[in-house]
């Protein structure tokens, strides 16, 4: 199905492609142990903010930051826009993931085909911002 709206994926440090039904946070909370974290710990940063557990605020944040410096890459497809990719940075190992991502998502990967070559992607690091297309990602020559 060629993607019209939002769709979002996780990227795992070993570059399986997990798709996201809902949101990110979401689906850590559901499975903390896979992101290296624990129901306590949520629970914790969610207390330390004030926020309920869930809610998408600073908790979320500090939470997704801490499972994309643990290799984690967070990817979602704002539509018609451009897609967003937070990576932990762009090192090698980093950039191939994301090359294989790109080329599998042009061919078609769980059910979901990015059908323009040119759709823009932000990459956010810790290091700073860059921007190419999907394409570009799929040659390697994304900045």
């Amino acid at each position: 199905m060629t993607i019209k709206g939002s769709v979002a994926f996780f990227l795992s440090p070993s570059g399986d492609v997990i798709y996201v039904p809902q949101n990110h946070i979401s689906m850590v909370i559901a499975d903390p142990e896979r992101f290296g974290l624990t129901t306590e710990k949520i629970q914790s940063v969610y207390d330390l903010h004030g926020e309920k557990i869930g809610v998408e605020g600073e908790a979320r944040e500090e939470l997704l930051l801490r499972v994309i410096a643990d290799g984690w890459i967070r990817i979602r497809r704002y539509p018609n826009r451009y897609w967003s990719v937070i990576a932990p940075s762009l090192m090698p190992a980093v950039r191939e993931r994301l090359r294989v991502w790109a080329a599998e998502i042009l061919f078609g990967i769980r059910g979901f085909k990015e059908a323009d070559r040119h759709m823009p992607v932000k990459i956010s690091t810790l290091e700073g911002e860059t921007a190419c297309t999907i394409g570009d990602l799929t040659q390697g020559s994304c900045p």
